[in-house]
């Protein structure tokens, strides 16, 4: 890693089945004077397109597309990044004039996908739509009569259409009705909570599994038998026992054979993983979000010198996750495990040492960099430069164990 790689962050661009398509890349230099500046998108964006010629940027968006912030200045140079996987955004506010114009009209010839970000028609903006591919409407900024209004518009066009700073999914699914192709927003680490109806079968027994898997006094075979009785669970766990991530110099093939090699504490967040994740309805996404936090809670534990209880510092980052899997407000559902009151503080109120990690993950999730205590962490010998790493090497081991595991999209 170098010393050039920014504070970056990534937000997942969905289609209308909830499959990502694309992620919009959020972007901060480095540097503490600048993360404490509001404006600076130019040379966020300029750090960024200079960070990839150091870093692939498929270990930060895989096979999908980039979205990547422009400023007007930005349009004049040739991006260094292929047609096939960059989208370039133009940023909204920007004079737009004939230079601009040509920029676009430039980058639209030579085969860029370009979309326009928080868009609102006008007569200085209307000249912008004849090169846009994809539009981004801000459902919080507009009027549901303006929303409307710019849907029926622009679809007649045949312009892709992004909702976005979509955060609930009533609003998700407002935004569906409406007509939007494509939605972008936190929404998906929010429970899709149904007020009168009950957990459902499946989501009950894993719930009921976790229960067991963090209570002290359950015995083993029972923690066996409520495995087994998930045979997608159990062939996953045994074929992630039999990888190269654990080492170990002989196959296990029992569960049981697992559970007394390895010891319950090693397995349990693994346990806890594939639980989640074979629950049906739910985006291939929220995985990949619930392991991203999970290791940079655990990295940063690492880092700090909290060596002795890394797994605890997991557990807090996979289980902060729980409400979106289950659809059942957080504190409910921590009702029913047996983790310790520090654990559950340190989720409900960022609280204690494993909170006050959680709060920094969080943060960095959202790109929020302005919010994050930086004395703090240098106090814990951790700058930006050491937690970008933390954040590119987190999504490198993730796309790894996932692939591992066997969990695939959707």
């Amino acid at each position: 890693m170098t010393e050039t790689i920014p504070l970056l962050a990534r937000q997942p661009i969905f289609d209308g089945n909830m499959k990502v398509v694309a992620y919009e890349l959020l972007c901060r230099n480095s540097d503490l004077k600048f993360i404490a500046t509001s404006d600076g998108d130019a040379a966020s964006s300029q750090v960024l397109l200079n960070a990839f010629t150091e870093l692939s940027i498929d270990e930060v968006v895989g096979t999908h597309k980039a979205f990547v912030n422009f400023t007007r200045a930005l349009l004049n140079s040739p991006p260094p990044f292929s047609r096939q996987k960059l989208v370039i955004e133009v940023l909204e506010g920007q004079q737009v004039d004939a230079a601009m114009l040509f920029s676009l009209k430039q980058l639209h010839e030579q085969g860029y996908t370009i979309a326009l970000d928080d868009f609102e028609l006008s007569s200085d903006t209307e000249g912008l739509v004849p090169y846009a591919d994809i539009i981004k409407l801000d459902v919080l900024a507009l009027s549901a009569e303006k929303l409307l209004a710019h849907v029926s518009h622009l679809k007649s066009l045949g312009i892709t259409l992004i909702a976005e700073k979509v955060e609930t999914y009533e609003m998700y699914e407002k935004c569906k009705a409406l007509g939007f192709d494509l939605f972008q927003g936190y929404f998906l680490a929010k429970p899709r909570v149904i007020t009168g109806r009950k957990i459902s079968e499946n989501k009950q027994s894993v719930l009921q599994l976790l229960s067991a898997l963090h209570d002290p006094n359950a015995p083993i075979d029972k923690i066996e038998r409520m495995i087994a009785r998930d045979t997608l669970l159990s062939f996953k766990l045994l074929r992630l026992v039999n990888s190269a991530a654990f080492g170990l110099s002989r196959n296990v093939e029992s569960l049981r054979q697992a559970i007394m090699l390895l010891g319950l504490n090693k397995l349990r967040n693994w346990v806890n993983l594939l639980a989640l994740s074979n629950l049906s309805g739910k985006p291939h996404e929220l995985s990949i979000t619930a392991l991203t936090r999970a290791r940079m809670c655990e990295m940063i534990a690492t880092k700090i010198n909290q060596r002795s209880r890394p797994d605890s510092y997991f557990t807090v980052g996979l289980l902060s996750t729980l409400d979106a899997f289950l659809d059942t407000p957080l504190e409910e559902l921590l009702r029913n495990l047996s983790l310790s009151e520090q654990l559950n503080q340190a989720m409900l109120k960022h609280s204690g040492p494993e909170g006050k990690v959680l709060a920094i993950v969080q943060m960095h999730e959202q790109g929020r960099w302005q919010d994050i205590d930086w004395d703090q962490l240098d106090e814990m010998g951790i700058n930006p430069e050491i937690l970008a790493e933390i954040y590119i090497d987190a999504l490198r081991w993730v796309a790894e164990t996932m692939n591992t595991l066997g969990i695939s999209a959707n």
